[in-house]
């Protein structure tokens, strides 16, 4: 049987400059909270890590490049 327990599911959340340091960073605490309020859920069996508010293309393709190279995100 699979042990989902050394997995993690990485919480990601995308925005754009546009809207300003105080907005990003409200969007920023929101996910946050979001991710740590789904790791507390008995109803996922795998670890939830809020891992960054992306808002550029070198941003995004740096986490995905990291996600295939983790031994914990993904089966």
């Amino acid at each position: 049987m699979l042990d989902l327990n050394k997995y993690e599911i990485w919480f990601v959340t995308g925005s754009q400059h546009l809207y300003g340091d105080d907005a990003l960073n409200q969007v920023k605490e929101d996910s946050e909270k979001i991710a740590k309020a789904l790791d507390a859920s008995d109803q996922i069996p795998v670890k939830v890590v809020f891992k960054s508010l992306l808002t550029r293309p070198e941003e995004i393709q740096q986490l995905a490049e990291e996600a295939n190279t983790a031994e914990n995100c993904g089966a």
